[in-house]
């Protein structure tokens, strides 16, 4: 297994964001009520983990966004990245467009699923929306270029490497990068 050293110094980018969030959660239940302010910022740094799988002007599909994690957070320390945000819930999509807009950031949200024949995107990345079998399977021809980010013990999966993601001296979970990523040297 590989490990991926996310550098909590880029906590400052992210405030705004985090700020953003945390006011958004009190009226529109984007995440968890039980979350406190320095876990959030935490689970903001840690979507950085995804940023050495994706080359510079790389397309970007965030299957499932939600809350916007982890496209928020890359486009906020990657405007290099094409990104577009999938959502099939309209509430929250009313939150990614208000957050891109706020936050002067350069993505496409589209409310919808993912139809697994998209090819025009050059890496799919989620945080933790399927289980990782079921995730190959949803994000389709792209598989081989997908980033799926898990707990700390997703089982085994065949072609998929597995990176432990690591912040603050920690262990905070882990990432599953397709065949075509796994020798990207991370």
């Amino acid at each position: 297994m590989n490990k991926l050293v996310v550098d909590s110094v880029q906590g400052e980018v992210l405030e705004p964001l985090r700020h953003l969030l945390w006011k958004w959660n009190q009226a529109h239940n984007l995440f968890s009520r039980r979350l406190k302010p320095n876990d959030l910022a935490e689970r903001l740094l840690e979507c950085l983990a995804f940023a050495p799988f994706l080359p510079p002007g790389c397309r970007v599909a965030d299957l499932g966004s939600g809350a916007g994690l982890p496209g928020l957070p890359l486009a906020m320390i990657r405007p290099d990245l094409e990104l577009t945000l999938v959502e099939p819930r309209a509430k929250r999509c009313t939150w990614l467009r208000y957050a891109a807009q706020q936050l002067d950031l350069p993505l496409t949200v589209i409310e919808g699923r993912w139809d697994p024949s998209w090819t025009d995107f050059d890496r799919v990345i989620s945080r933790a929306v399927f289980p990782p079998a079921e995730f190959l399977e949803a994000v389709g021809a792209l598989a081989s270029v997908s980033v799926q980010m898990t707990g700390p013990d997703p089982g085994h999966v065949e072609d998929r490497q597995r990176y432990e993601i690591w912040l603050d001296g920690q262990s905070k979970g882990s990432i599953l990068a397709g065949v075509k990523l796994a020798s990207i040297g991370v």
